[in-house]
């Protein structure tokens, strides 16, 4: 088959996106198939005059990705695999292009891509759903919200350590673990440079847990334990940050309530072919669900990979099983 994969973009995970798509091109290729891959960063007029003899490895500016879906080389292919993270890539817009085009392509569509990335409706989402979540405060600072009074609402609402993050990144991108009221500001600061909402949250004391979905069924549960207090960026993409046990060591009767509220999840947010979700296990054995990741990672460190081998699924079979998935929906 023709695949071709996309990569890179300009959102702040980009380095993780090329790291993704390296592995699955590779996959693809030792499966057989014809890939190209397609970052989506340089302008496109500097490479226009070489898509014609480049086999491998095609560049452009996001703005023409129409214009560059449509090439001859491009718009007969078979499967489209999207491996951009964060952005355009993940928030539904890539996906929403590629249903117009009448492309196949692995993961979620544009609706559940959306509301995955916007951790405020996910969360309101888990609530009606009865999907335990940590309770949360949402801010608009284009709402002319003042630092004080968030620091006085979240001061009056939560106990201390709690989590401030970007509402619509992932990685942890900007994430932090605030401990005290004077950490309190620079964290809501350094959050505002990845837009103007953002989320302060209750910690969750507990282990750190995580459950990847294959053809719409949830995989074993994993179990992080990071050398830093919570799985933020370094933990993610350094190896040796983190260590990993899979399945987790749970009784069965919680791994499966675990594996059953993951299932509610997704179907909440109307996820389809695979994705991976990120929970706290607290003290009580109450699982606490953070955030739905429509196009999990890929590298060496990443989950997904890392609970289907677990189930018996290698790294290139689990590639052909997101493909084939992809292939089948309208």
């Amino acid at each position: 088959m023709k695949i071709v994969v996309l990569k890179g973009g300009s959102s702040s995970e980009r380095e993780i996106s090329l790291k993704s798509a390296e592995k699955i091109a590779q996959a693809y290729r030792r499966n057989g198939h014809d890939v190209i891959e397609l970052d989506t960063v340089l302008p496109f007029s500097q490479i226009e005059e070489e898509i014609e003899v480049t086999s491998d490895h095609l560049e452009n500016g996001s703005r023409n990705l129409v214009k560059l879906l449509q090439h001859k080389r491009i718009e007969d292919c078979d499967f489209v695999f999207n491996a951009l993270h964060g952005g355009i890539g993940e928030d539904g817009r890539v996906q929403a292009l590629l249903d117009m085009m009448q492309m196949h392509y692995n993961g979620s569509g544009y609706e559940s891509s959306g509301i995955s990335m916007d951790k405020i409706v996910s969360k309101l989402l888990f609530q009606q759903n009865q999907v335990p979540t940590p309770d949360w405060l949402h801010f608009n600072l284009e709402q002319n919200t003042s630092l004080q009074a968030i620091v006085e609402e979240v001061e009056n609402k939560f106990d201390f350590p709690v989590i401030v993050k970007p509402s619509n990144e992932g990685s942890t991108v900007g994430l932090h673990l605030v401990q005290d009221s004077d950490s309190l500001e620079e964290a809501i600061q350094e959050a505002l440079q990845y837009g103007h909402n953002i989320l302060v949250e209750e910690f969750i004391e507990g282990r750190e847990l995580t459950v990847g979905y294959l053809n719409d069924q949830p995989l074993p549960v994993l179990e992080i334990k990071p050398k830093h207090e919570i799985y933020d960026y370094k933990c993610k993409y350094t190896k040796g940050m983190s260590s990993y046990e899979v399945p987790a060591r749970l009784e069965p009767a919680l791994a499966k309530r675990i594996q059953e509220l993951a299932i509610k999840a997704y179907q909440a947010l109307k996820c389809k072919g695979y994705a991976r979700i990120d929970l706290r296990l607290d003290s009580d054995l109450i699982p606490y669900f953070l955030e739905m990741n429509t196009l999990p990672g890929m590298t060496d460190t990443s989950l997904v990979p890392k609970a289907a081998q677990a189930a018996g699924i290698e790294f290139d079979e689990l590639l052909e099983k997101i493909m084939q998935a992809g292939m089948k929906y309208e």
